[in-house]
C-alpha cells in the first residue's frame, strides 16, 4: 500500500494557501509522488462522519499529522490551529507534515520486510 494523503477542509474556511504551501515543502523534502486527495467538509453533521478535527486537517494513511493515533473525539468544522516554532497557526507546520510521511513511509518499510 502506498502512502496517501488527505487534505479536509471546511467549506466555510476553504484551502487556506499556508497550508496547502506547507504540505507542498513536506512531500518537496519527503516524496513529491504522493497522492493527494482534496475533501471538502460542509458543516458539523460531515465533519463528525468524517472525524474531522477542523479546518485544514492533513492525514497521512488515515493518521492525522498532530494527533497521530491519539486523536481526539472533539470534531468541528470551523478553523484549526496548530502548535507550530512560530506559535498557533491556522496551519500546520511542513517539519510536522514531513514527519508523519516519513513515519508512515518507515511502517509501509517494516510491513514488507
Amino acid at each position: 500500500m502506498a502512502v496517501k494523503i488527505e487534505f479536509l477542509y471546511s467549506k466555510a474556511t476553504g484551502r487556506s494557501p499556508e497550508a496547502e504551501e506547507a504540505l507542498r515543502l513536506a512531500l518537496e523534502a519527503t516524496d513529491p509522488s504522493i497522492e493527494v486527495v482534496y475533501t471538502e467538509v460542509d458543516g458539523m453533521e460531515d465533519a463528525r462522519a468524517k472525524r474531522f478535527l477542523g479546518s485544514p486537517s492533513i492525514r497521512v494513511n488515515g493518521v492525522d499529522v498532530e494527533y497521530g493515533e491519539r486523536e481526539p473525539d472533539e470534531y468541528q468544522s470551523g478553523t484549526r490551529y496548530y502548535n507550530t516554532p512560530q506559535g498557533w497557526k491556522p496551519y500546520p507546520h511542513a517539519r510536522l507534515i514531513a514527519n508523519a510521511i516519513l513515519e508512515q513511509q518507515a511502517r509501509e518499510g517494516a510491513t514488507r520486510s
